[in-house]
């Protein structure tokens, strides 16, 4: 799930909770294919790896893409409140 939307909680500490929750998923297909490469990916032929390669990689940019959307939606919460504070 992505961070950005309404339903992304405005307190701090539900944004982080939210945040390691949504982490979660894609960080356990990392460390799980990875841990399959490092005990057996010398015996795996090369479609298997790339396809375990694969996985990683599209994990890796999930999360990016959750960290980003987080981030730009905090800065736009920032600026909304500096609006705000202005007018």
């Amino acid at each position: 799930m992505s961070p950005s939307g309404s339903d992304w909680p405005a307190d701090p500490h539900e944004r982080l909770a939210r945040l390691v929750h949504d982490l979660r998923t894609p960080l356990t297909i990392v460390q799980g294919f990875a841990e399959l490469l490092d005990r057996g990916g010398a015996t795996l032929d090369e479609a298997r790896r790339g396809e375990y390669l694969g996985r990683i990689a599209s994990a890796g940019r999930e999360m990016k893409d959750i960290l980003d959307s987080e981030r730009e939606d905090r800065l736009s919460q920032e600026l909304a409140a500096e609006r705000e504070s202005r007018g």
